[in-house]
């Protein structure tokens, strides 16, 4: 990935109110349900509901050592102009292996412009924001060239935390647990986004040197899921 010459990196955490303070969601899911909503969500791979939590789970291949990764995502289902998109999640500690995302984006990414934006869940006490942008260049993957939200030593990986993704008329900001932690300017699509979760791995699924291969990496979790119209 690219990394960014720009507004790479907040000086320290702004702290605050989030822009959702007051206001109440136009759309969310708390995951109450026995089963995940098919009016709400598209799911790929092994995602369930366990004990009122989304779960986005590694699930085994026939061939020992090889594991299918999962997704869910609201595309066609659910797609929201600019606004304030956030979700409780516990991370998990991938080791690098594959990877872990929260994230809205166009449905049509050939567009310009058109966005991904995300927070990426890698482990080792890592979590990066990150902005897929389709502009008059070509598409480009834009990432900080320095850590930019101040984790805890791996404790984060142990709780639910609230992350969210501020898409507006001018930039693009990235909010844990209510306070800003990065964000960018560059060119703002009018096209609504759709909300998206998964858990993928690399070489077609085969784990090496993981933590426990016969168990595959544990599940991300999502308690909920809110989506906010900012004025």
């Amino acid at each position: 990935m690219k990394a960014l010459s720009l507004f790479s990196l907040l000086a320290a955490l702004t702290l605050g109110a989030a822009p959702n303070s007051g206001l109440k969601p136009v759309w969310e899911d708390d995951f109450n349900a026995k089963e995940i909503d098919p009016k709400k969500w598209n799911v790929g791979g092994g995602a369930r509901i366990v004990d009122g939590k989304l779960q986005i789970e590694i699930t085994p291949k026939e061939k020992a050592g090889f594991w299918n990764g999962s997704n869910v995502n609201s595309s066609g289902k659910f797609m929201h102009p600019q606004g304030y998109f956030e979700a409780s999640i516990r991370a998990i500690q991938s080791k690098g292996r594959g990877a872990v995302n929260f994230g809205i984006r166009n449905q049509d990414m050939s567009k310009v412009p058109s966005a991904a934006l995300n927070f990426s869940f890698s482990g080792a006490d890592k979590v990066e924001p990150w902005l897929s942008i389709v502009d008059e260049g070509g598409s480009h993957n834009l990432v900080p060239k320095d850590k930019v939200i101040a984790m805890d030593g791996g404790k984060s990986y142990k709780k639910f935390l609230t992350y969210a993704l501020h898409w507006t008329d001018k930039e693009y900001r990235w909010y844990v647990e209510g306070r800003l932690v990065h964000k960018m300017i560059r060119p703002i699509p009018s096209a609504p986004m759709f909300i998206e979760f998964n858990q993928w791995l690399p070489e077609g699924g085969l784990l090496k040197d993981f933590m426990n291969p016969k168990l595959g990496p544990e599940p991300l979790q999502v308690d909920w899921v809110k989506v906010f119209k900012i004025p």
